[in-house]
């Protein structure tokens, strides 16, 4: 069953169709009771959903007071469902490990990745410096870069983020000690409110380098000032 509505263009509701057992179409710009804000429960499936997100981007689309039949926003909902998931599908990191040789300082510096901030959902630009002393195992130096990377499957705020590359590293290696120092230039600071062009500096410290102040200094000493 295909269900068209009366005149002009339309699109194809993924929810509508599904319950339906066919293809069911809106009037383009009209938002789907099914699958918008206020038809849909809060809950997720903690799954991407490209469809939903194309919805929404419709509805943000009229909220703004914009024609989606300007040929300038026709696919602009696809565009930033694929743009959204670009950016939260990062490359997995397999944590292939090795027996250490040594228990000399480790650490990744200047690596930059780009987060979604959750309050503002806008870009997060951050600088991320990783370092562990190993105990009884390491890692690949790419990898390094993997485990910042790994946690960016959804928007998370930058002191979080530091706490999970720390996490994540102590639960795999149980490294002797871990430090993590992020910069971040946060859209929601720069574009509104306060407009300020100033980054935030949050510093996760863990182990030997929580407790040495001597260790602590030679990792802070490598980091240099972010």
């Amino acid at each position: 069953m295909t269900v068209f509505p009366a005149h002009g263009p339309a699109y194809a509701c993924s929810y509508c169709s599904t319950a339906e057992g066919g293809t069911v179409y809106h009037p383009l710009g009209e938002p789907c009771p099914k699958a918008t804000y206020y038809g849909t429960p809060l809950e997720s499936t903690g799954q991407f959903d490209e469809k939903l997100m194309e919805e929404g981007v419709r509805l943000l689309l009229r909220g703004m007071g914009q024609d989606l039949t300007d040929p300038n926003f026709v696919d602009t909902p696809r565009r930033v469902s694929k743009l959204f998931r670009e950016m939260l599908t990062p490359q997995q990191n397999n944590w292939t490990t090795f027996p250490a040789q040594a228990a000399d300082l480790i650490v990744l510096r200047g690596h930059k990745v780009v987060a979604l901030c959750p309050h503002h959902l806008q870009p997060v630009v951050l600088t991320a410096y990783v370092g562990y002393i190993p105990n009884e195992l390491t890692i690949g130096l790419s990898k390094l870069a993997r485990v910042v990377e790994e946690h960016l499957t959804k928007p998370i705020m930058q002191e979080d983020l530091g706490d999970a590359i720390a996490d994540s590293l102590e639960k795999r290696l149980k490294p002797k000690g871990t430090g993590v120092v992020l910069t971040g230039i946060h859209g929601c600071m720069r574009f509104r409110g306060v407009e300020s062009d100033g980054d935030v500096v949050t510093s996760v410290m863990r182990g030997v380098l929580l407790l040495n102040p001597t260790a602590r200094q030679e990792f802070l000493q490598i980091v240099g000032r972010p």
